[in-house]
């Protein structure tokens, strides 16, 4: 499965729909997310708002989409919203290496939506700003953020298997997560 902000494409060029807000509180912008199913076929999705970010999680056939209107969560193959949070805070969108759940960054804080779509947030002793998510080694996350007051950017590490707390190094340095049985 695929999720790929795409241009506006022309009319007729693929099952298209639309996603719009119940809110009076909403941009003019639209942005176009085209979707691949496992079976390969394509659609496409418009969304309130100017693209952000977009993310699949396989396993649960789910796409989140992020614009800076709204935060979607869709069923590919049903092309129907299952959750939806208008006017969101959010900054950055990930889904886990398991491809069951969906993390969220807002400039401060990071979370995680369980199959209920409640938000559980990951605890942090850093005071933290403008927090970007990177890349995945296995099931580790590296992030990205500011260090406040300090002002400085800071690499970190999540371990996704067990969502321990944010662990920091120094920017660009690789950092291996203990072994629990390390910390005996």
């Amino acid at each position: 499965m695929i999720a790929t902000f795409i241009s506006q494409p022309t009319a007729g060029q693929f099952d298209e729909k639309s996603f719009d807000l119940e809110s009076v509180w909403k941009s003019t912008n639209w942005c176009w997310v085209k979707f691949t199913t496992d079976n390969g076929q394509e659609w496409v999705g418009a969304f309130r708002g100017t693209p952000v970010k977009s993310a699949v999680a396989n396993k649960i056939k789910q796409a989140a989409i992020l614009t800076d209107d709204c935060f979607y969560i869709l069923d590919i193959d049903k092309k129907e919203v299952i959750f939806l949070e208008p006017q969101t805070e959010y900054k950055d969108l990930i889904a886990v290496p398991t491809n069951d759940i969906f993390l969220v960054a807002t400039y401060y804080q990071i979370g995680l939506f369980d199959k209920d779509f409640n938000l559980h947030l990951i605890s942090t002793e850093y005071n933290m700003d403008n927090i970007t998510f990177k890349n995945y080694d296995g099931d580790i996350l590296n992030i990205e953020w500011d260090n406040v007051p300090e002002c400085t950017r800071v690499d970190g590490y999540v371990d996704t298997k067990d969502w321990r707390s944010v662990i920091s190094a120094p920017l660009g340095v690789p950092y291996s997560i203990p072994s629990p049985s390390a910390n005996n």
